[in-house]
Order: structure tokens, then sequence, then C-alpha cells
């Protein structure tokens, strides 16, 4: 059908005929009729990544095809939802070793991605515990693909955004739990150096994630660290609690975000009190943002534009200074201001977005200046040896990703994203 899409950002939004097959015969009807594509799975993306004028869906691929509860090994179509598998895996004692910030996001879009969690550290990337997957080429074939068979396309597909072709299905291991809470431990810091040392001091704790006031004169901000607790105290079967959800109905009025509301809204969430350790559940340690349904309808109708970068570790003191004080310079404000540690890659894994160092994300309101502010963020990013995450572009420079689009596949499998960076 002919529909209006758009990444979770809600800009670019374009009309798209979308295709929505239901199993891997209609996956390969749509491609050898298609002579451009692109794979979609929950539009979860913030940029333009599974935006093209002809899309394939693959949520009614998400059948769930095996779960070995004794090795924590699970198999499932592309287009399963981590939140679908969360329901099943979890009771039988077993979590994912890698998760982004949200669950609602699809299997094949995690491998597309190659994302990355609070643990990048001591667990790298989704790739990390990837078995095997399945993928579609531009002639309808089907490759098997694993780190031992079909290696290069393996390593080109995980963190390839999809223009390899169009993955069906995946295996990958999990994380062993006894318990579905989270021991967290919250630190506070009252400038951007401090809030840095916080995490170098606390690099024991495998799950760390920070969040900067960019509205305060020294970037203060809040750290929270986090382990899985070991066993399970109240022997009660395990199960995934989700915080009761409240949803945004309506877009707001775009004046709502300025820098004096997002002033107010720092402040106070700086200042709210939280003990220095407790227990929270999964769910309100790794997906607070799942609480509120369409949270990205309080940016209005233009939107936001989320940068996310990161920086080696050698220039990551220095660069992120920059950055912020480029950001202070510019007059925007960012609304969000996510800050995470990372470890080093495996060199196979080329496209996977982490370098050893520290990485940023920023969630702006999509405002007239924030497009000159995003080619300042740009060269700066660039001539610190910083990279940004595709994932989350939607305006930055080709060469900013540090990838060369042209050699992925054989070219039918084509999003706004890779058409960009390539200037067609």
């Amino acid at each position: 059908m002919s529909k209006t899409i758009a990444g979770w950002a809600n800009y670019p939004r374009i009309k798209a005929e979308v295709f929505t097959p239901s199993d891997r015969v209609g996956v390969s009807n749509v491609i050898i009729v298609n002579e451009r594509i692109i794979a979609r799975g929950n539009g979860k993306s913030y940029g333009d990544a599974s935006l093209a004028p002809k899309v394939l869906s693959t949520l009614k691929l998400n059948r769930i095809l095996s779960f070995d509860s004794e090795n924590g090994l699970v198999a499932c179509e592309a287009g399963t939802l981590l939140s679908d598998l969360l329901k099943i895996i979890v009771p039988k004692g077993w979590f994912f070793q890698v998760t982004p910030g949200i669950k609602d996001i699809t299997v094949g879009g995690a491998i597309a991605s190659d994302v990355h969690g609070k643990n990048h550290p001591t667990a790298g990337c989704f790739s990390n515990w990837l078995v095997s997957f399945e993928l579609m080429t531009a002639s309808g074939a089907i490759k098997s693909c694993s780190p031992a068979e079909n290696a290069e396309l393996f390593w080109q597909t995980c963190g390839g955004m999809g223009w390899t072709g169009v993955i069906l299905s995946a295996k990958f291991k999990l994380l062993k739990i006894t318990a579905t809470t989270m021991r967290q431990k919250t630190v506070y810091a009252t400038d951007l150096i401090a809030l840095l040392n916080a995490f170098e001091e606390n690099r024991a704790w495998p799950y760390a994630a920070g969040w900067v006031d960019c509205t305060h004169t020294n970037w203060r901000g809040i750290v929270f660290f986090a382990e899985h607790q070991q066993e399970n105290e109240t022997g009660t079967p395990l199960e995934f609690s989700e915080a009761p959800k409240r949803n945004i109905p309506f877009f707001a009025p775009s004046w709502l975000l300025n820098p004096l509301s997002i002033r107010a809204h720092n402040f106070f969430f700086f200042h709210k009190k939280r003990p220095n350790e407790e227990a929270v559940t999964l769910d309100k340690y790794f997906y607070p943002l799942d609480a509120l349904l369409n949270w990205n309808r309080f940016y209005g109708r233009r939107g936001l534009v989320q940068y996310q970068f990161c920086l080696p570790e050698k220039t990551a003191f220095k660069g992120l200074r920059q950055v912020l004080e480029t950001i202070r310079e510019s007059g925007e404000t960012p609304f969000l201001t996510v800050l995470k540690r990372h470890g080093e890659r495996p060199s196979e894994a080329i496209h996977s977005f982490p370098i050893q160092g520290y990485s940023l994300a920023l969630d702006f309101p999509r405002t007239t200046g924030i497009f000159d502010l995003v080619k300042k963020l740009d060269a700066l990013v660039w001539g610190l040896e910083g990279k940004i995450y595709l994932t989350k572009d939607a305006c930055s420079a080709p060469k900013m990703g540090r990838v060369n689009p042209a050699s992925f596949g054989e070219g039918k499998f084509s999003s706004l994203l890779r058409t960009r960076l390539l200037g067609e």
C-alpha cells in the first residue's frame, strides 16, 4: 500500500509504497520485481535509515522458530520484536546479552544497526552474540551467514543498514539471569570532568549510562550504573514486568520544548532524590522511555533530530567539551543527552558504530538552525577522529559514518540514507 512513513524522529516524512510479505516466498516476489527497495522493521530508527520510495516491511515475519531454554539459544524470524521475546525468555531465566534502550525493535533491525547497549565495554554489540542468520540477496537466493560461513557477508550485514539484503531469520545467544531486578547505583556529578571520572572510577559495574544537563554552565549530570541481581530472593517465578504505560495522545505544540522549559525540566530531573543504591526492574533500567508511549510527540509535528557520535579515548575528554561548547554557542538546546563509555570493537565488525571511547546522543527539536549546527558538529567530530551512528542520522555529511555504501551488496537494497551518502 502507499502510505506516509517516517522514522521515530518524525523527520523526514515521505510517501512510500510499502510491501508486507508474510513468508520468504513473498519476500522473494517483492525483491525480484522491484529495482530498488529497503527492508524496514518497526520504524524505530531515528533518521532516514529505512526510508525509500519502496519499502519491504518485515513485521509479518515474526515467528519464534526455536528456544533452547537449557543453553540460552533462540532462533526467530527477522520481524520478531525484542519485546515479544522478553515475555518468553525471561520466565525461563534468560535475558539479552546486548539490548538497546527500547524493546519494540525487530531482531532484523538489531542486526542491521548492530545495536549496542549500556554494557558495550564488557559485552560489545549484538553481533558479538549472533550465531547465524539467513539473508535473501538481490537475486532472491538465500544465504546462511555466520562468522564461519559466508563470513564476509556476515560482517558486511552486521551494522550494514540493510544494504546487503533482507534478513529472514537469526539465531543468537542469551544471558543467564536468576532474578528480574538490577542493583542500580546512582552517581551525581557537578560538572563534565566529574561525570567522566565517574565512568572511569566505576568500570567494575557492567552497565552504565549517563545523563548530561546541557543547560548547566559546567554540564553536570548523573550516571546510572547497574548489575544483575544474582538470586531470586523471593522465590517467585521469574516474570518480565513492565511499568504502567502512559500515552502522549497528540503532537505537542512546537513551542512547548524551548530553552526555558528544557532548563526547568533538567533542574527538576537533577534534583529528584534517588537512593545511592536500589533495586530496580529490568524494564525500568533498560527501557525507561518505553513507559511513555509516543514520547516523540513531545517535539511536535516538526519532529526531532538526534545527533549521536563516538570519539576515541585519546580525544574524548577534550572533544566532548568542544562539542558541548559548540552547541551552547549555537543557541540550540537538546532536550535529552545520553553519555556512554565504549570498549574495543572486534576487527571483523567493520560497520559497528562504537569505538573505544565515549559516545554522546543528543535529541534536538528540529528548528531552522539545527542543520547549520549539524554541519559544525560534523566538522568537529571528524577532526577528532570520531564517527556518527547511521541509525540515528538524518542530515549529516556523507563521510561521517566512515563507511562506503557503494561496497555493500548489489545496490538493489537502497534507502534514502544510502542514496544521500552516495550522492545519487
